[in-house]
């Protein structure tokens, strides 16, 4: 925000305005109230304040508060409301509040509080050494920083029952001057302490003061080192300890009678006094007072400072209960000059023309000419004159001064809305060149925009009407150009402006083509399009310098190089990109533009933008009017009803530096910055980062612009608005270069610095857990790859040894003894004539036998495959017993038989030893079932038969049975064995109650996935 202390001159005609230009912080911004108590800024620049509500800092970029009760890691204030605030050599903040003291580290941010075992309201603060001087409402405090230890002195001079040792002990303030001196200020005078003697001594009463006062308020000590106290009633008053006076000031005109406060300006080596009381300016060598108002809204009363400061940059720091102003002497640079007698100078743009020693203003109505001197005094006003010269520029409502154009230093002509007239200066006559232009066609036009004196030739443009030529046999202008080619027809030019270049040709605005050339040696105008130069730009005016042709096309900075006709153009940056009024050049070279948006700056050697906006002093961003530079090294404005007044090069003047305050990088809640530091080392596992940084320049502050590029991460710098502040997250492990910037809002003062930070790996992402786990991942590899060899091998090996077992699988089950029964019984059949049982025999016989061959090649088969095998077994064996058994066959419906693939010839091995040992010496009823079920990932097959069972089986075989049988089994568990699936055999007797053989029962589990 921004507020004027208006300082206002009327002249004839005018109203002169210098307006003070603020800049404004409040509770809004942060702080933790408006009406701050004091000041103090820190060693690095940093303003901070106090308040009754808490203690605010201000960077330049954010604001940040401490309150009592709001404890954090850094700890809080003992008491809320801050009285003073000072530093010391330490680097450390004293902070006196209503409720003790409080020390900052301004590196750690740590707060550490004392309280005193009295009164702990301390009101002011004065550092000396190793020692802090302490003002409270009950005397005099010492405070030792390194026992951390109070000591309390009374004063005496009067009985401690009476009132008037509690006046002597209400201490408002407390001041160390550059002697050493200890001055106490109280509710009872002045006194001196002697700091050895700890003693009080009065200083000021009615014998030395005639204006006796006795509550004195504030001390301070002048760059002369001249000694003041403020006090309640009697404003400010001179100490002068030397020869015990003191100088009163209540006869001076202006000299507020209350001062509880007092700071010192120097503006170009004048030094100043504020005072808070009705914010005056004393000047001490001259003993004048100067009262000013401070009105951040014009119509409403004036705010009365509670507070002032001057911090080391020489601005002007307010306290008001609507918050802090801040006034810098050195950016007053714009002065205002109103016209009273009509509320806008024209309603077209307003002329300005500049002489050596004065310039000249157009307008309309009752301010249609008027000439100034460069302190804005009126030199002369035409306006009569012209009205004069008949019915045609006496109408208040039609007739405007449009441009102003030198002949020489004697004759200007003036383009009006009502023709042409050219004035006299000597001599002050005006007479009418022409009423306007008309052609053949008997189009006239009074309108005319503007004159040009091209060699022996004059020129004028009006409206629309393109170029016309004086004819001066004629005494009128001919028509020169008036239209360009425009699709199948043509089009009016609307000329506005034009320069001549170095080889004599000219160079034209206009407002629908842009840019048009008038080639001397052909005597031909022509369009001027190139990709700078929109097709259809508007152009208002053109400048030329340094033999170059400048224009603004559209929102387009525009180059033309006359001499090779080629063009650089510069877009208007974002928020300065509006609509272009008028636009001229200082004498460094500088383009001005006036715009929608502010007065803008393009400096055209380092092609870089500028901006002054109402936060800088102009009255309204919206200038719609005319700038032209004055012979005297100041720029004006004419628009609206005022006149604005500036050097451009004052206003462009390189403030002094201005440092870049890295405040924070934060990790975890920590400030890995405290302390300045240009390194940084980010511990292991801070996935976000965040980087604070300040522009220490409080000139227009919350407009300040922040930028930041991270090299590695970022392609080109980020704009962070008006607060130094980004935050990063995920980053890896690893250095970085962390590049901050910032800039003034006017852009005059930028800095850059650079961050080199560094985030630690964790311990699996340090080089030697990398190594280590290479080398453990190579020796896991290589036992990987043995154990492959070792496998390959032993499946080799397993595969040779399975091949050999299934070839004896084969044997055991085409044994000789099976074949040679087979053929016998077909052989019986055939002989006895019984073909039919013969052909049926001999068929499933050698289906049985292609089927064996077959699936002995092949490591698994299906389970369809498997049961049609023992099928066709069965039924030869139980022909070849006459009938003698029975057997039954059971699948679980839920088993694909077809998909289901099991070791092959891995049954019939049970399945034979059943029928041969287990029933085939039984009597009576012979029972053989077999079931296939499925449990979980197993296939589980079942072989049980009701014979007689193992234990007699065993006392009935042959040598050779038994022979057979332990290879038939030992075969099989061999091949389940190798396959290393987790299949398993396992064999049941069966009994009855009596414990009698009834049977056996085979189980045979083989995995589903094999």
């Amino acid at each position: 925000m921004v507020a004027f202390l208006p300082a206002v001159l009327q002249t004839s005609g005018q109203t002169m305005v210098k307006n003070e230009l603020f800049y404004h912080i409040g509770e809004k911004d942060g702080l933790a109230d408006n009406a701050v108590k004091c000041f103090y800024q820190d060693y690095r620049g940093v303003m901070w304040m106090g308040t009754e509500y808490g203690l605010s800092s201000f960077d330049g970029s954010e604001i940040h508060t401490w309150q009592a009760g709001k404890s954090s890691a850094s700890g809080q204030l003992p008491g809320s409301n801050v009285k003073y605030i000072t530093g010391d050599s330490s680097n450390n903040l004293w902070v006196a509040t209503n409720n003790g003291l409080s020390v900052i580290n301004l590196i750690t941010q740590k707060i550490h509080a004392w309280l005193y075992s009295g009164n702990n309201d301390m009101r002011c603060l004065a550092p000396d050494g190793t020692r802090l001087w302490i003002a409270t409402a009950d005397g005099l405090l010492l405070f030792d920083k390194e026992r951390k230890t109070f000591t309390h002195f009374a004063n005496t001079s009067t009985n401690p029952a009476t009132l008037s040792y509690y006046f002597n002990n209400n201490c408002n303030y407390v001041y160390m001057d550059s002697k050493k001196r200890l001055w106490v200020a109280t509710v009872n005078g002045l006194w001196l302490f002697d700091k050895t003697l700890h003693t009080f001594t009065e200083f000021d009463d009615l014998k030395n003061d005639p204006e006796f006062d006795s509550m004195v308020t504030t001390v301070f000590e002048d760059h002369a080192h001249r000694l003041w106290m403020g006090c309640w009633g009697k404003g400010i008053k001179q100490i002068i300890p030397e020869t015990h006076l003191v100088k009163n000031f209540v006869a001076n005109p202006g000299m507020p009678g209350h001062v509880t406060n007092i700071a010192e300006q120097n503006n170009n080596g004048q030094y100043s006094l504020w005072l808070n009381g009705y914010l005056t300016e004393f000047k001490p060598d001259e003993g004048h007072f100067y009262r000013h108002l401070l009105k951040p809204v014009a119509q409403a009363a004036a705010l009365n400072p509670l507070c002032v400061y001057v911090s080391r940059d020489n601005l002007l720091w307010i306290s008001t209960v609507k918050g802090v102003y801040i006034i810098d002497p050195s950016r007053q640079l714009f002065q205002h000059h109103f016209i009273i007698d009509q509320n806008s100078l024209t309603s077209q743009n307003a002329a300005v023309f500049a002489q050596k020693d004065r310039f000249w203003i157009g307008g309309d109505r009752n301010f249609l000419l008027k000439v100034f001197d460069y302190k804005f005094k009126l030199l002369k006003d035409y306006t009569p004159a012209i009205k004069a010269l008949g019915p045609a520029y006496n109408n208040n409502r039609s007739i405007a001064v449009i441009n102003i154009t030198p002949r020489n230093d004697n004759e200007l002509w003036l383009s009006t809305n009502a023709g042409i007239l050219k004035l006299n200066t000597l001599s002050g006559r005006i007479n009418v060149v022409c009423g306007g232009v008309d052609d053949s066609a008997h189009r006239p036009s009074s309108f005319i925009n503007n004159v040009v004196f091209a060699g022996a030739k004059t020129w004028c443009f009006p409206w629309r009407r393109g170029l016309w030529q004086f004819d001066a046999n004629l005494k009128r202008f001919k028509p020169v150009v008036t239209c360009m080619p425009e699709g199948t027809g043509t089009k009016n030019l609307n000329l506005q402006d034009a320069v001549r270049d170095m080889a004599g040709n000219f160079w034209m605005s206009d407002l629908d083509y842009g840019v048009i050339k008038y080639t001397a040696s052909t005597q031909k105008a022509q369009r001027f399009i190139t990709n700078d130069i929109a097709r259809f730009g508007r152009t208002i005016n053109m400048v030329y310098m340094n033999r170059k042709v400048w224009i603004v096309s559209n929102t387009n900075i525009v180059e033309i190089d006359p001499a090779t006709s080629k063009t650089r153009g510069w877009p208007l940056p974002q928020g300065m990109n509006k609509y272009v009024y008028s636009y001229t050049s200082d004498d460094a070279g500088n383009l001005w533009l006036g715009t929608r948006t502010g007065l803008v700056i393009f400096n055209t050697a380092t092609c870089s933008f500028n901006q002054y906006t109402e936060e800088d002093g102009l009255i309204n961003n919206d200038l719609d009017g005319t700038l032209r530079m004055l012979p005297n090294g100041y720029m004006v404005y004419a628009g609206e009803n005022y006149i604005t007044s500036f050097k451009p090069a004052e206003l462009l003047h390189a403030p002094a530096k201005k440092d870049l305050l890295l405040t924070g990088v934060l990790a975890a809640d920590s400030n890995l910055a405290a302390g300045g530091t240009n390194k940084v080392v980010v511990p292991a596992g801070n996935e976000k980062l965040t980087f604070k940084w300040a522009l220490i320049n409080y000139n227009n502050p919350l407009q300040n612009r922040y930028f930041n590029k991270l090299d590695g991460i970022d392609k080109a710098w980020n704009y962070d608005g008006n607060k130094g502040s980004v935050e990063y997250n995920g980053l890896a492990p690893g250095k970085y270069k962390f590049r901050y910037s910032a800039a003034s809002a006017d852009g005059l003062a930028v800095v850059q610095k650079v961050l080199i930070f560094t985030i630690q790996s964790s311990f699996w992402q340090t080089w030697w857990f990398v190594a280590l786990l290479v080398i453990l991942l190579l020796g896991v590899i290589a036992l990987i790859v043995e154990f492959v060899r070792r496998r390959e091998r032993r499946k080799a090996a397993m595969q040779l040894q399975l091949s050999s077992l299934e070839m004896k699988a084969l044997r055991a089950q085409m044994n000789p003894h099976f074949i040679f029964n087979a053929l016998n019984s077909i052989q019986e059949c055939i002989v006895t004539k019984n073909t039919t049982t013969a052909h049926s025999y001999l068929s499933n016989f050698s289906k049985l036998v292609r089927m064996i061959l077959e699936n002995s090649e092949k490591q698994f088969i299906t389970l369809a495959d498997e049961i049609e095998t023992l099928n066709l077994y069965l039924s030869l064996e139980r022909l070849r017993f006459d009938d003698s058994f029975e057997f039954r066959m059971y699948v679980d419906p839920e088993i694909d038989t077809s998909f289901v693939h099991i070791p092959a010839m891995m049954v019939q091995p049970f399945v034979e030893n059943t029928l041969w040992h287990g029933l085939i010496h039984k009597k009576g009823k012979k029972d053989l079932f077999i079931n296939f079920s499925q449990q979980g990932s197993n296939l589980i097959c079942v072989v049980q038969d009701n014979g007689i069972g193992r234990d007699n089986a065993a006392l009935l075989k042959t040598s050779n049975q038994l022979k057979k049988h332990s290879m038939g089994m030992k075969i099989t568990e061999e091949r389940l064995q190798l396959l290393e699936t987790g299949a398993s055999i396992s064999i049941d007797d069966l009994k009855d109650q009596q414990g009698m053989p009834q049977g056996t029962k085979v189980t045979i589990v083989i995995p589903l996935e094999l």
